[in-house]
């Protein structure tokens, strides 16, 4: 059973549930069923995963009753499977020992690997025949022609910002896995290509994290640390000397912030129920761009506790890990890289996207329980 684990958690990243909406339903489908008889035939207890459970469970229990008070309940139903399955598969590859674990992070490494030799290869090879398939596609033109004549590539995902959003969090894993750092250069290749600042800056935050947690922020921390932050100023740099206003920074930001605010009008009409899953939809956009006011405009003020706790205690849970563990430097990696997905999601929406959501939560099984991570 644990290559087909293996397996679904390799191929993930792969089937982009926006453009791929029947092949994620099937994928999703099957890895319900085959974690759920994971859990059942292993037996797998919540006991052993100390205050945690309590966390997941409210969280869990919140989605299910933002169903009672979803504007479209049928739309809501369809959104649960994102958040069964990720406490399925965190709960499945958290009762895994520590040297299965290990395999988990290389297939997750694997996967990582071959979605930068994609953006890669776009980069230098693809746009040329999609330009001329782009042009006169319609409202979203502009934004197109500017991932593409910018070349700013987003293999296997739709847009950039996802690609870097997965990226990003893959990142800190390739640095502290022994043989593996090589790989931390193709996706830092590929993460720079995608010119995407909210996940150059929540690589930033995530391993300034990694450098205290290491004891050595003043030392190695402040040269990289320095090199991400001149990274960051260069990537602006050069989108805002781009001719369409579109393209700029300010623009990006402005538009966030007006999708913030209609985010909070949601929240101040239904404070308490939300919307329900799914029921998000803004004129201009799915998504609020920052996952934490989503999931107060469609669940209500409990379903952000919720997850607020849920957050938190997995972190903590990585903490504790961290303080007892013998081997720091992939606890403080792993650490790094759930919290870049926190980081990353203040501005962007990955938590709704199963494709790279799931493996976040593969990222806290491999955390949980402390004595199975995997040296």
């Amino acid at each position: 059973m644990l290559i087909i684990l293996l397996i679904l958690i390799f191929i993930r990243p792969f089937i982009s549930s926006l453009a791929f909406p029947y092949a994620n339903f099937a994928y999703s489908a099957f890895a319900l069923v085959f974690l759920t008889a994971w859990v059942i035939k292993r037996r797998v207890a919540l006991e052993n995963y100390g205050s945690v459970k309590y966390a997941l469970m409210f969280f869990l229990l919140a989605m299910f009753v933002s169903l009672i008070f979803s504007k479209n309940k049928w739309v809501s139903l369809g959104e649960l499977y994102k958040y069964v399955g990720g406490a399925l598969v965190f709960v499945a590859v958290g009762s895994l020992s520590a040297a299965d674990k290990k395999s988990v992070l290389s297939w997750i490494l694997s996967a990582a690997f071959l979605v930068s030799l994609l953006a890669i290869y776009q980069y230098y090879f693809g746009f040329q025949h999609l330009l001329k398939n782009v042009a006169g596609a319609g409202p979203a033109e502009s934004f197109a022609l500017d991932y593409i004549t910018r070349r700013r590539p987003f293999l296997p995902f739709v847009t950039p910002n996802i690609l870097a959003g997965y990226l990003a969090m893959t990142l800190p894993l390739a640095l502290v896995s022994k043989n593996k750092f090589w790989i931390g250069l193709f996706i830092s290749a590929a993460l720079l290509l995608t010119k995407s600042l909210g996940a150059i800056l929540s690589v930033f935050a995530g391993l300034a994290i990694y450098f205290y947690l290491r004891g050595n922020l003043k030392k190695t921390g402040f040269a990289f640390l320095t090199g991400i932050l001149i990274t960051a100023v260069l990537v602006c740099i050069a989108r805002s000397a781009m001719a369409k206003q579109h393209t700029h920074p300010l623009f990006s930001l402005m538009m966030r912030l007006n999708y913030w605010g209609d985010a909070l009008r949601i929240i101040a009409a239904y404070p308490l129920t939300g919307v329900g899953l799914g029921n998000f939809n803004l004129i201009y956009s799915r998504y609020a761009h920052n996952s934490y006011l989503q999931i107060w405009a469609e669940t209500g003020v409990f379903g952000l506790a919720s997850f607020l706790w849920l957050a938190t205690a997995l972190v903590k849970t990585g903490l504790d890990n961290f303080m007892r563990s013998g081997n720091k430097k992939v606890v403080a990696g792993l650490i790094a890289a759930q919290c870049i997905f926190l980081f990353h999601n203040l501005f962007d929406f990955t938590f709704f996207l199963p494709e790279v959501s799931l493996i976040w939560w593969v990222i806290n099984g491999i955390i949980f329980p402390g004595d199975k991570t995997p040296a």
